[in-house]
């Protein structure tokens, strides 16, 4: 959950080449992306989390997972645990809807959890394989294109240059430090938080976090 895999002192040493990354990869030191502990968890977030805000998409996982995930009582106090795949896949994509997910997203998630839990799918088994053929893999999941394989692919599996670069908030970030807000490409997201390769994903974070989540923090 708190991405061990993650060698971020050699990701500062690489920010050191950049002026901007130098200041915001010492400004949030310390600082470490939650990873969901299975790539089940990671792709039904990012499924989530599809076109829309992230203040949405948190309330309506919230939702979810109040509903279908186990609960584990404290004192007075409930928890819930994330939904199996088994919990999701005996859910009708009918009722699935009633917590916020679109007709497609609740289909996707539905569909989703029923490979997972008949063995159709192994996600796990994806580790043992390279960056670009897990993305090959995931995106012949319905409802998973390459924004999704990629956010899946970082979150859930701690590859640290695994780099959405369709995702509006990343592009937002990387325009507004280094293009003067001007609108850019994904090809240009890629060409600048490449420098920080192997670790792309983690740059393209720090840099969301500094811009936009940061500031929210200390107001």
């Amino acid at each position: 959950m708190f991405a061990s895999s993650f060698d971020f002192n050699n990701f500062r040493k690489l920010a050191k080449r950049d002026r901007l990354m130098n200041v915001v990869s010492r400004k949030l030191i310390g600082l470490r992306p939650i990873a969901p502990p299975t790539m089940f968890e990671a792709l039904v977030i990012a499924i989530t989390e599809q076109q829309i805000s992230l203040d949405a998409a948190i309330a309506i996982r919230s939702r979810l997972v109040e509903k279908y995930g186990a609960i584990v009582r404290l004192d007075e106090r409930r928890f819930y645990a994330f939904p199996t795949p088994v919990s999701l896949a005996r859910a009708e994509p009918s009722q699935m809807r009633g917590v916020g997910l679109s007709r497609s997203k609740a289909a996707y998630i539905s569909e989703l959890s029923r490979k997972v839990e008949n063995g159709q799918l192994d996600l796990e088994g994806l580790r043992k394989k390279n960056d670009s053929t897990i993305i090959q893999e995931l995106t012949k999941i319905r409802g998973v294109g390459p924004w999704t394989a990629e956010y899946a692919l970082i979150r859930g599996m701690g590859r640290a240059n695994a780099l959405p670069a369709d995702d509006l908030g990343i592009q937002r970030a990387v325009s507004r430090a280094y293009f003067k807000g001007r609108r850019i490409s994904s090809k240009e997201v890629r060409r600048v938080l490449n420098k920080f390769a192997p670790y792309s994903g983690i740059a393209a974070f720090y840099l969301m976090y500094y811009l936009f989540w940061l500031p929210k923090l200390i107001e």
